[in-house]
């Protein structure tokens, strides 16, 4: 990699650095919040470039393994799910005035073990998408840097620190706005060196680049699949605590509102530029390379890095600051001083931070298959609780606590059984599999072969029972990762049946909920 390209990529980081080292004595509504000071358009474009990669995935996840086809329910599922926090969401958890989706959802219900369980989903749907962009940091660094992969992800940990920790999220906004404006110049000047050099949008990428780079988590081959995306991703990005984190962060509350709807332009802008970074999927350029190429390749991998590291800052504090501010101080020491809680907050960001790279080099694999349930974790456990509890004045603390049980569980046991119990998985429940009689048949079959095998054609007999097992362990057909399907539904269904059998919320709680849906200018 020539000279150029890397004073690129450090200049960049060095810009990155300045805007998040903000003066370390701040507010403790600046680390949490911002002060509440970004303005709508800002925010916009923070919100989009901390969706942007959420959407790259899945589109690397499903709509690449079916030749493109799935593009547009993605670019649906994305748009619907910052409206519906825009319309339904955002300008009521502004008002609120809380740090933190937990926070709200233990003020509203004010059940014990609700926060504390907020917390856990947060940590679960923004944990492994963490350590996948320090992964994809460290990958890039090794690439153009000629580090090894520790190395990597260890300066992707400092820069991510470099945009977080002095202030939190007032230094990780202002270095988010700036990491969309490098993200989108970089890519128009990438797309414009692409055109000019081909003359086409893709002509690189043949079967063989698009078979190495498909993860087939969300291919969704049958109609029913495909709804299940479109459910999923929708639900989850409107749960996904690190954008619902944005809706906090600006002067007003409508100004809440219309940062989601900047947002949609903003995220539409990227993804109608970001066929150039697929060739960051093939081999670096050659030193050898003609000046176009690098210089290409070197604009797409700046605007990869701002686009990671935006994503890593703000996953990194959604899950800091529940730490920070639900765990340790709502739960063990309300009567901590600023500078403790702060000092503790920081300390939570390393902590996260560090954790999130010892998993990048330990399980890259494990966590890779973990982010593919991120929606569905997220719609599970938060969106049924946040709609009724804004929704629904009659939703009480023991309904909001068993219905996000209900979702949290269904969840994990259709993800987490069907693949690793997948025989306990499909024999407690065959009834709701899609496996056609020859496929039950065949399986009967291998159950009683591995039976009646000898000690030497066991291990065989297991691995083609097990395969055959894992293709039938489900309901409908519907793929583990759209576990949201079932959980979601089944989520409201327990909070407002439990609800209705147990003890309307308190006057003032109703009082509270009527005033929360009559969102003022301020």
């Amino acid at each position: 990699m020539t000279l150029i390209v890397k004073l690129l990529i450090l200049v960049v980081a060095a810009l990155y650095a300045r805007f998040g080292a903000v003066a370390l004595r701040r507010p403790i509504s600046d680390f949490y919040v911002a002060g509440r000071l970004v303005p709508a358009m800002f925010n916009g474009a923070a919100i989009a470039i901390g969706l942007g990669p959420v959407l790259a995935f899945a589109a690397l996840a499903s709509a690449l393994s079916q030749d493109w086809d799935g593009l547009s329910l993605l670019a649906l599922s994305g748009g619907a799910g910052l409206v519906t926090i825009a319309f339904l969401l955002a300008p009521y958890l502004r008002k609120f005035g809380g740090y933190s989706v937990p926070d709200f959802l233990g003020e509203r219900f004010d059940q014990p073990g609700i926060r504390p369980l907020a917390v856990l989903a947060v940590i679960l749907c923004t944990f492994p998408a963490l350590v996948l962009s320090l992964l994809g940091l460290g990958q890039l660094a090794t690439r153009i840097f000629a580090i090894d992969l520790v190395t990597g992800v260890g300066l992707a940990v400092a820069m991510l620190l470099s945009c977080s920790f002095a202030a939190g999220m007032r230094s990780a906004s202002l270095t988010q706005i700036v990491q969309y404006a490098v993200l989108l110049a970089a890519s128009l000047v990438a797309l414009a060196l692409v055109l000019g050099q081909q003359g086409a949008l893709f002509p690189a990428l043949d079967a063989a680049r698009l078979a190495s780079i498909r993860l087939e988590t969300f291919a969704a081959e049958d109609s029913l699949n495909r709804f299940a995306l479109l459910f999923c991703v929708t639900a989850g990005i409107a749960s996904l605590p690190h954008l619902l984190l944005r809706g906090l962060v600006t002067p007003s509350i409508e100004e809440a509102r219309t940062s989601f709807l900047w947002a949609l332009p903003f995220t539409a802008a990227l993804c109608l530029l970001a066929a150039p970074y697929l060739a960051l999927f093939g081999e670096a350029p050659a030193a050898t390379a003609d000046m176009t190429t690098i210089l290409g390749f070197g604009f797409t991998a700046t605007g990869a890095i701002a686009a990671l590291l935006a994503l890593g800052s703000g996953l990194a504090l959604a899950a800091a600051n529940v730490l920070s501010y639900d765990l340790y101080y709502k739960g063990l020491h309300p009567t901590a001083s600023t500078e403790r809680r702060i000092l503790v907050a920081r300390a939570a960001i390393v902590a996260v931070a560090g954790l999130a790279a010892w998993a990048a080099l330990a399980a890259p694999e494990t966590i890779l298959a973990m982010t593919g349930g991120v929606f569905s974790l997220a719609a599970s456990t938060l969106l049924p609780a946040l709609l009724l509890g804004i929704w629904w004045k009659r939703a009480s603390g023991e309904g909001a606590l068993a219905g996000m049980l209900a979702g949290l569980a269904v969840c994990l046991y259709y993800m987490v059984a069907s693949r690793y119990f997948p025989f306990a998985f499909y024999e407690t429940s065959s009834f709701l599999s899609n496996a056609t009689a020859d496929e039950a048949a065949r399986y009967n079959d291998l159950r009683q072969s591995y039976y009646l095998a000898d000690e030497t054609t066991r291990a065989a007999s297991l691995a083609a029972w097990e395969k055959t097992a894992r293709a039938v362990a489900n309901w409908g057909g519907v793929k583990r990762d759209f576990a949201g399907l079932f959980a979601v539904p089944v989520g409201v269904a327990v909070m407002i049946g439990v609800s209705l059998f147990t003890p309307a919320p308190a006057r003032e709680v109703q009082n509270f909920v009527e005033d929360l849906r009559k969102p003022s200018v301020a």
